[in-house]
């Protein structure tokens, strides 16, 4: 699109509106939907939007799929739901749903502009450095940021100089008066888990190697120089051979508590995740546990609650569908003969980020095809041992290795038949049963709760759900919790009430399967 393709810098607010506009009038079935990304992940968003119509058919937009687009904390969120879609669209849109997702964060919520490092699961969106201290995402609410900072700035100079100024505090109150008057949204900094200040140093990568790798490439054609002097900016720019670790918060016994809350079928995942936080503790209180392997029924919130954890960590985080691998290359790459071969996503992960523990989901492990000539699981069998991950080598790039070593697995499955016994062997197995209905009301509960701390509207409804709504609530499937909350509050929006109602809880069609997408 013309209009997205700019400079990097902060668009005026009739200006994203005209965007806004192109793109929907490129594509109609836009129309009705929510619809407002961050101005900066604009373009993001636009490739997002034809990937999905790749996906989609005819029959899709005569029955209005579900796309909403929201900027939640300066991230991209993106919820996507079509009707009838086979376990293989889902699958497919859920992957570039969450490419999106990653891209927008590699990019500047204001300008666009490449954040190199920026962390998908952070608390807060990453901003590029011309944009790092000043708040607002229009050029309008940063002009005005400035000059009310200015303002303030000069009155705190005089001040400190003892020169009596008349003027002074009229200065002070205009510009403290132009920030009330004109609001500007504030950067939220208070779901930051963790004070990075102490956190363990490790040697991530060897820098000869490194810059080995680049030199090899000199010689070859333009492209891939480049795309090797790319590879090394972004290691660079994410610590160079050093990574950190994610910490434990002060208070990690009250998130072991408030986890319990929000997945009480989870007991058993809560104890062994409380007994290795307070062995982490009691050392350099690097987040860090074995790696799982959670089996359960589907749609019990598997991949929700390493998620959460993740979330509240405030590590990074990624989720590899093995179900739908056709090979190893998403975790290990593909092989450098190949002219098309790119590194891993696991390297990226790891690679790009400031910390080297994050939280990866191997889901569905129990429906990996293995009877393929490249088998998806054989780089797990060294990925998952600490002694052979710390010289971890993408196929794509051999002139150096990485450590691996520090990455909090979690598999899923829902049943561990299928999982090669080796592979069985390097899992703590953990049961996870389907929640009972008082748990689910309790989840229910916590859902809404967390709707109404997210949402710019959470303030005009109640902060309790009524026991009526809930006993009807808990009826429900675990997985449709979030999005009958939804719609619940939309009934109860149309209405002006501040509380949902029994009647707009709405049964969930029989051919629903899942809500595609994610929230910050």
């Amino acid at each position: 699109m013309h209009s997205l393709r700019r400079q990097y810098r902060p668009m005026r607010r009739r200006e994203y509106q005209e965007a806004v506009e192109e793109l929907k009038r490129l594509h109609p079935w836009l129309e009705k939907q929510v619809f407002q990304p961050a101005p900066g992940h604009l373009a993001v968003v636009a490739e997002l939007i034809t990937q999905c119509e790749r996906l989609m058919h005819r029959s899709d937009y005569q029955r209005r799929p579900l796309f909403c687009v929201t900027a939640t904390r300066e991230k991209l969120a993106v919820r996507v739901e079509v009707s009838d879609a086979s376990i293989q669209r889902e699958r497919a849109l859920l992957d570039v749903v969450e490419q999106a997702r990653h891209a927008a964060q590699q990019c500047c919520p204001v300008c666009g502009a490449p954040v190199f490092g920026g962390d998908a699961n952070a608390p807060q969106g990453a901003r590029s450095a011309a944009h790092e201290q000043v708040v607002g995402l229009f050029a309008e609410d940063i002009q005005r940021f400035k000059r009310a900072a200015k303002a303030l700035e000069l009155a705190d100079t005089e001040r400190a100089s003892s020169t009596t100024d008349r003027d002074a505090p009229t200065r002070t109150e205009a510009a403290k008066k132009d920030l009330s008057d004109n609001p500007v949204p504030a950067r939220d900094s208070s779901s930051t888990s963790t004070d990075d200040k102490h956190a363990p140093l490790i040697a991530f990568l060897d820098a000869s190697g490194l810059k080995q790798f680049v030199d090899r490439h000199r010689a070859k054609a333009d492209e891939k120089f480049k795309r090797a002097q790319q590879i090394a900016e972004r290691i660079r720019a994410a610590g160079d051979e050093r990574r950190t670790l994610g910490m434990l918060p002060d208070e990690w016994d009250v998130l072991i508590e408030e986890f319990t809350q929000a997945f009480p079928n989870f007991s058993e995942l809560a104890e062994v995740l409380h007994d290795h936080f307070a062995l982490n503790a009691m050392g350099d209180g690097r987040v860090a546990w074995s790696p799982l392997l959670l089996v359960g029924p589907a749609g019990i919130g598997k991949t929700e609650a390493a998620r959460w954890l993740a979330e509240r960590l405030a590590l990074p985080f990624r989720v590899f569908d093995m179900a739908s691998a056709q090979s190893g290359s998403p975790l290990a790459g593909s092989e450098a003969f190949w002219s098309n071969s790119e590194p891993g996503l696991l390297f990226e992960l790891l690679a790009y980020q400031p910390k080297a523990n994050p939280v990866v989901v191997l889901d569905e492990l129990d429906k990996t095809e293995q009877v393929r000539q490249y088998d998806p699981l054989a780089a797990l069998y060294t990925l998952l041992e600490p002694r052979s991950a710390r010289s971890f080598t993408d196929l794509s790039i051999r002139d150096f290795t990485i450590d691996a070593s520090h990455v909090n697995w979690i598999g899923t499955a829902n049943s561990v038949d299928g999982i090669p016994s080796p592979l069985l062997s390097r899992l703590t197995v953990l049961h996870v049963q389907a929640p009972t209905p008082d748990q689910i009301a309790r989840i229910a509960q916590n859902i809404y709760g967390r709707m109404r701390a997210e949402a710019s509207w959470g303030s005009a409804f109640v902060p309790s759900l009524d026991g009526a709504v809930l006993e009807k609530l808990k009826h429900l499937p675990p997985r449709s919790l979030g999005l009958a909350l939804r719609r619940a509050l939309g009934h109860a929006a149309r209405d002006e009430r501040n509380h949902i109602q029994v009647s707009d809880v709405q049964a969930i069609p029989g051919n629903f399967r899942r809500m595609i997408g994610f929230m910050a």
